[in-house]
């Protein structure tokens, strides 16, 4: 009787607990109360640089919240996602934070958009936790702490979303790449990278040829490579540099940009060809750079200068007959592939380093290409 008794009033302050508290209360409450020997805390890897607000909402946006949804935002800060997320969509929001004065100010923020029911802040070292519950993860941070956070993210359950903020994930390869330069708030360039689980690697992604778009995957060139790339092929201000599969437009923007060359690509994915073009338009370079959507095994190479590629090996030896047409002294220079059967004149060894793990090759030639004889 007495033992019945006992745990109907344990079960009571529960209860009352939780009504006082509310969830995220509860778990702040804990977390509070626990002596501050019971966890050492590193301090955070990188300063605190808050996401602009216009960022925060395309981040949102690409994450495609659903009411019911968890999301956990992993470094955050001053808590701008976690609360734009509980106010916006509705959905279940928790924040974790090294900085013990961003968790307070974030709860404060919290406390005041009348949240508290809605959104915890934590603060938690993000590399130790659990990320299995979470249906959407949010990350501003670094390239390097985004490869540290590689085994939990690949834990993540079926169909969950990541959203990160001017760093992709290693060489798994992004479902979206959003690229824009608000006019707002510094209108620097930011990026956008969109993942589902289970995460795709950049090489299953590159081995497929798809016979219904006559292409890949799109796979995004890592930023030092497509240097790489233009610095081996010499370009000049007064030539014209073709990108076959130009994804998201990164070659032809650094053409245009680096090396004043005029830029012609070619995507028959739609949203990727509305994409660069609206980034190529915000950066001002209408007039140096065009993307062409359509087949590229039907492009007239006869201007070019230098033609660039990232495909595959079979799509490669596809494109001789083009090749073939193109005029004296022009550079076909090529990412991780080689043309088969075709003597390439330099090969160079590039490690991009951060979170792209793996050493990358570069193929020049230069026309007429050279038969290699049996």
């Amino acid at each position: 009787m007495t033992r019945t008794l006992s745990r109907g009033v344990f079960v009571v302050l529960v209860l009352a607990a939780a009504g006082f508290y509310g969830w995220s209360g509860w778990r702040e409450y804990r977390e509070q109360s626990t002596p501050v020997a019971a966890e050492t805390f590193k301090k955070p890897d990188i300063p605190y640089a808050p996401t602009p607000q216009i960022v925060v909402e395309r981040m949102l946006e690409a994450a495609k919240l659903e009411r019911g949804d968890v999301l956990y935002d992993l470094g955050s800060g001053d808590g701008r996602i976690v609360i734009k997320a509980a106010l916006s969509f509705g959905v279940r929001a928790d924040g974790f934070e090294l900085d013990p004065k961003l968790v307070e100010q974030s709860r404060a923020a919290a406390r005041e958009a009348g949240l508290e029911n809605k959104v915890t802040f934590l603060r938690r070292d993000i590399l130790t936790l659990d990320l299995q519950d979470a249906d959407v993860i949010t990350l501003s941070l670094s390239r390097d702490l985004n490869r540290k956070l590689l085994p939990q993210l690949e834990r993540l359950k079926p169909g969950a979303r990541i959203v990160s903020h001017d760093w992709g994930l290693g060489d798994y390869v992004p479902e979206k790449l959003i690229r824009f330069a608000p006019e707002v708030e510094g209108g620097r360039e930011h990026l956008i990278y969109v993942y589902t689980t289970p995460l795709k690697t950049a090489s299953a992604a590159t081995a497929v040829d798809r016979p219904d778009t006559a292409g890949i995957n799109f796979v995004p060139t890592p930023e030092p490579v497509a240097e790489e790339m233009l610095v081996m092929a010499r370009v000049m201000p007064h030539e014209t540099v073709y990108d076959l599969g130009s994804g998201d437009g990164r070659i032809l923007i650094a053409a245009a940009r680096k090396y004043g060359a005029k830029a012609v690509g070619y995507e028959i994915n739609p949203r990727l060809v509305e994409e660069s073009r609206e980034r190529i338009k915000a950066l001002g370079l209408g007039k140096k750079i065009e993307v062409r959507e359509g087949n590229l095994f039907e492009a007239d190479l006869s201007q070019a200068d230098v033609v660039t590629l990232y495909l595959s090996p079979t799509m490669n030896a596809k494109l001789l007959p083009q090749f073939d047409r193109m005029k004296p002294g022009s550079r076909i220079v090529s990412h991780d592939f080689d043309i088969p059967g075709i003597r390439h004149q330099t090969v160079v060894k590039v490690t991009p380093g951060g979170a792209y793990k793996r050493e990358r090759t570069i193929y020049l030639w230069t026309t007429p290409l050279e038969r290699v004889k049996n």
